[in-house]
C-alpha cells in the first residue's frame, strides 16, 4: 500500500518538506519555549518527527539548506569582527582559543584511548574534537537576545574555532597515517592546510574589499544591501569549494574586511540579514534532524559517548583553564565551555576527508558514522547547554 508520504515524494517533497519544517518549527518553538527550553532543540525535533513519519528529502536538500546556512552564519560572524571588537578581545580570545582547542583534543584522544586501546582510532578524534559549529551556538544566542562578555567571547571562538580546528586535524591526520603505516608526506600536508586556511583568507578579504570599494562609490538601500549581502556570501560559499579552501573561512573573511573598511554598511548588512535568519535557521536544524539515524548507536554507541564525554570534558576544563591564564571574567571561567558543545558542519567535513585518507584502514569506514552519532547527539544536547550558560551569566534578556 502506498503511504502519504511515498505520494508525496514522487510528487516532488521538496516543496511539501519546506513548510512542513517551517510551519512545525514555529508550533514547537513556540511550545518549547513556553517550557523554557530553546527553540533550536525545537527546530531539530520538527525535522526528526518528519522523518520519522516518512518524509524523506533529496540530499540535495541537505546539502544545499547547510551550505546557504553555514555561508550566512560565516558572514554575519565576520561582521562581528570588527577592530575595536578584536582590540577589545584579541589577546584574550586568543589565550582561550588555543588553550580550549588542545585541552579538548589531548582530553578526547585520553577518554578514547583508554576505551578502546586504538591508538590511532583516539589521534583521529582527538584531532577532529576542537571544532566548533558557529550556526547553533548564534542561534541560540540570537533566540535568547543575549548581549555581554560571555556572548562576546564565545562568539569570536567559535568564529575561530575552524582555523584552529583545522590546523588540528592536519597534525591529527598525519600522525594517525603513521600509526596506520602510511607513507606521509608532511610538507604536502602542511602545504594543504595552509593554503585551506591562507586561501580562504585571501578569497574572502579579496571579495569583502571588493564590495567594501563598491559600497562607498552607489548608495544602497537595505533591500540592496540585502541581496548583495547574501550573493557576496554565498559567491564566497561557492568559490571556495572552486579552490579548495575553508568555506566558513571565507565568508568570515568577507564580513571581517567589509566591517572594517566600511562600518556603516556592514553594520547595516549585518541588520539585514539578521531579520531574515529565523526561518534559515529553522530550515537548517529541521533539516539536520531529518539526517539523525539513531540506528548508527547500534554498533557504535559506546565510543560515541566515551567521545561526547571526553569532549564534554575537555572543552569545560580548557575553556576554564584558557580563561583563568587569561586573566578574564569568572563567569567565562565557569560558563563558556558549557555555551561551545555544538559540532557539525566541519567536523563532518574533515571526517569525510579522513575518510578518502586512511579509505583502505579500519578506520576509514567508520569515522564518517562515529562523528555523524556525535553530530547528532550534540545537536539535541548543546543548545541546551549554550541556553544554560547564557541564562547562568546573566545574558538572556528573553
Amino acid at each position: 500500500m502506498i503511504s502519504f508520504a511515498d505520494v508525496v515524494a514522487g510528487q516532488g517533497s521538496i516543496y511539501i518538506i519546506v513548510s512542513l519544517i517551517l510551519i512545525l518549527g514555529l508550533f514547537f518553538g513556540f511550545l518549547f519555549k513556553k517550557i523554557r527550553l530553546t527553540e533550536v532543540l525545537a527546530y531539530l525535533f520538527a525535522g526528526l518527527l518528519i522523518s520519522i513519519t516518512g518524509f524523506k528529502a533529496p540530499q540535495a536538500f541537505f546539502s544545499t539548506v547547510t551550505g546557504v546556512t553555514l555561508a550566512l552564519v560565516g558572514y554575519i560572524v565576520g561582521l562581528s569582527f570588527s577592530y575595536d571588537f578584536l582590540k577589545k578581545m584579541g589577546k584574550k580570545v586568543m589565550i582561550i582559543l588555543i588553550v580550549e582547542v588542545i585541552v579538548t583534543s589531548f582530553t578526547v584522544m585520553l577518554f578514547v584511548y583508554l576505551f578502546t586501546g586504538d591508538m590511532a582510532l583516539a589521534v583521529l578524534l582527538g584531532s577532529l574534537a576542537p571544532a566548533t559549529a558557529p550556526a547553533g551556538t548564534i542561534a541560540v544566542f540570537r533566540s535568547l537576545s543575549s548581549h555581554g562578555i560571555l556572548t562576546d567571547v564565545a562568539t569570536a571562538v567559535v568564529g575561530l574555532d575552524d582555523a584552529a580546528g583545522i590546523v588540528m586535524y592536519v597534525i591529527g591526520i598525519i600522525w594517525t597515517k603513521s600509526l596506520l603505516g602510511y607513507h606521509v608526506t608532511i610538507e604536502a600536508s602542511v602545504i594543504t592546510a595552509i593554503w585551506e586556511i591562507l586561501g580562504a583568507f585571501l578569497l574572502g578579504g579579496g571579495i569583502g574589499l571588493a564590495f567594501s570599494y563598491a559600497s562607498k562609490k552607489v548608495e544602497l538601500t537595505p533591500d540592496q544591501q540585502l541581496v548583495i549581502g547574501v550573493a557576496i556570501a554565498l559567491i564566497g560559499w561557492g568559490l571556495a569549494y572552486v579552490i579548495q579552501v575553508s568555506n566558513i573561512l571565507t565568508t568570515m573573511a568577507i564580513g571581517m574586511t567589509t566591517i572594517n573598511l566600511h562600518k556603516d554598511i556592514g553594520i547595516s548588512s549585518y541588520r539585514s540579514i539578521d531579520n531574515i535568519m529565523t526561518p534559515v535557521y529553522i530550515l537548517f536544524f529541521g533539516a539536520i534532524g531529518m539526517e539523525i539515524n539513531f540506528q548508527y548507536l547500534e554498533a557504535l554507541w559506546a565510543v560515541a559517548i566515551v567521545y561526547c564525554i571526553g569532549r564534554t570534558v575537555g572543552k569545560i576544563i580548557g575553556c576554564g583553564i584558557g580563561s583563568l591564564m587569561a586573566k578574564a571574567e569568572a563567569k567565562l571561567q565557569k560558563y563558556l565551555g558549557i555555551a561551545l558543545l555544538n559540532q557539525a558542519g566541519v567536523a563532518v567535513g574533515l571526517a569525510a576527508h579522513a575518510a578518502n585518507e586512511i579509505s583502505s584502514s579500519h578506520l576509514g569506514a567508520i569515522i564518517i558514522t562515529l562523528i555523524a552519532v556525535t553530530t547528532a547527539i550534540f545537536q539535541i544536547v548543546s543548545p541546551l547547554g549554550t541556553q544554560y550558560a547564557v541564562k547562568k551569566a546573566g545574558e538572556a534578556t528573553v
